[in-house]
């Protein structure tokens, strides 16, 4: 290996991870006993070769699916694991958010596991004491600091944890994915913490299953898959590609493994069918709230649609209500130059194509609606075809169409969904400029995700919130 770089705070020089299983005790047994010279056990590599760098104030973002060696790594760097190969340097104090008041003393009260905590990871008693009312403060515990942690719900023994390892002036934080801390006001402050240490050089490495987490809180990614680093670069190049493989992965899922049975005269059909209108040089589209009806062509294959559309019947199977007449067979994205993506950016144009069949007769003035939901489920924006006078063909001739909605994206960084719904819908006498439904003929969610992304330049800006709009500043006095 080279000499270690000093200007770095994390080195690790192909790293690995060895877990060996027995199936019975006496297998371990018979392997003590052989010396050696019978292997009884099975090995599991947690960690394969990893290596990487992190210069002093780095921030690293690790991503991974279940399984791919992510909380493994931390414990090596955090010291609760020892490597089996390879090494591991680590300079300066660490602090780790891996189980947040998983080293508590339950029978203690939470004042003296706050000293506890501080001296353990280096601070002296008058450090100690000096950082036990700000600890309270932020963790919000009040008169509870004096009560036994083992009389603390877990909320609140995630917020004293989390409080004490943001307060003992880390050089180095370790986050796996302890941000849902309990509710958005707290995960908000929790949020704003970490970026103040990381604003006065605090070294940061967090682990995540959120792509755009680490493009906005990390400026180098890791990408782990079966404990070895798949791709290393920019936390926007690796944000990206990992979110790319995740909405493949949304795409595939559901679907049966490739046969070579086959293919069934209805299902030649059907494939058919959906050729016809894919190809067709224009498909009769909805724009949003800033414009009305358009026109708008498709450039996919007909048989990569159909499996597409297959896997997004398997996602909203168990969510999906109304009466059937008509059915939400897809919806996808396109971003400003039509092309399909999972992402997109600031102020971008962007398309939403929902497509759907109808199986029978519709009502009259059917129309369909598009809704934009957050991590939680909660619609953030809504658009409708009814106000544009476009409704739904009541032939039920069961041919594959798609209404389509453009927009200005407003939405701020982070994760959304979408939700699509069919039916007849009616003034609200209460409300104007609102309808109610009145006959739901379909409704789905959770069957397409999206992500809005952060700047990859400086911007004047301050993105908080769910939704960004321009605005003007003023000061004067009124005196």
């Amino acid at each position: 290996m080279h000499p270690a770089d000093l200007s770095n705070v994390v080195e690790l020089g192909n790293v690995s991870k060895v877990y060996h299983t027995y199936s019975t005790p006496q297998h371990r047994l018979r392997e003590l006993l052989s010396g050696g010279k019978k292997q009884y056990a099975r090995e599991t590599r947690a960690l394969d070769n990893v290596s990487f760098a992190l210069a002093r104030g780095g921030r690293l973002g690790i991503v991974g699916e279940n399984g791919s060696g992510k909380s493994t790594l931390l414990k090596v760097l955090a010291g609760v694991l020892t490597a089996s190969s390879g090494t591991v340097q680590v300079r300066g104090r660490v602090s780790s958010l891996l189980e947040l008041g998983a080293g508590f003393n339950p029978d203690l009260p939470g004042v003296e596991n706050i000293r506890q905590f501080a001296m353990l990871h280096g601070m002296n008693s008058d450090e100690c004491e000096r950082a036990v009312p700000d600890i309270i403060k932020f963790s919000e515990l009040r008169d509870a600091i004096g009560h036994p942690v083992k009389t603390y719900s877990s909320g609140m023994a995630v917020r004293l944890g989390f409080a004490c390892a943001v307060y003992v002036q880390p050089d180095i934080l370790i986050v796996d994915e302890a941000l849902s801390v309990g509710d958005a006001y707290f995960q908000n402050k929790c949020l704003h913490k970490i970026k103040s240490l990381l604003d006065n050089g605090t070294t940061f490495i967090y682990v995540t299953h959120a792509a755009d987490s680490i493009r906005a809180l990390c400026d180098e990614g890791l990408w782990l898959e079966s404990g070895k680093v798949r791709l290393a670069g920019s936390s926007r190049t690796v944000g990206a590609a990992y979110q790319s493989e995740v909405f493949k992965r949304i795409v595939r899922a559901g679907l049966p493994p490739p046969q070579k049975e086959e293919v069934t005269s209805s299902e030649l059909a059907t494939i058919a069918e959906d050729a016809d209108v894919l190809s067709a040089p224009t498909i009769t589209a909805v724009a949003g709230p800033l414009g009305g009806a358009s026109t708008a062509q498709l450039a996919v294959t007909p048989m990569h649609d159909h499996a597409r559309h297959q896997a997004f019947e398997e996602r909203v199977a168990s969510l999906r209500t109304g009466s059937g007449e008509a059915r939400i067979v897809d919806i996808a994205l396109l971003d400003g130059h039509g092309a399909e993506t999972d992402s997109l950016e600031l102020d971008a144009a962007c398309t939403v194509r929902v497509f759907y069949r109808s199986n029978m007769p519709l009502p009259e003035e059917c129309a369909l609606t598009l809704g934009v939901t957050d991590s939680s489920g909660r619609q953030l924006l809504h658009f409708s075809s009814k106000p544009s006078r476009i409704f739904l063909p009541s032939d039920g001739s069961h041919a594959l169409r798609v209404v389509e909605f453009k927009f200005i994206n407003p939405l701020s960084p982070g994760e959304y969904g979408f939700i699509g719904g069919i039916g007849t819908f009616v003034n609200n006498p209460r409300n104007h400029g609102q309808y109610l439904t009145d006959q739901i003929i379909d409704y789905v969610a959770g069957g397409a995700r999206f992500a809005v992304r952060f700047p990859q330049e400086a911007l004047a800006q301050d993105l908080w919130g769910v939704v960004h709009t321009p605005f003007s500043v003023a000061e004067y006095s009124l005196d």
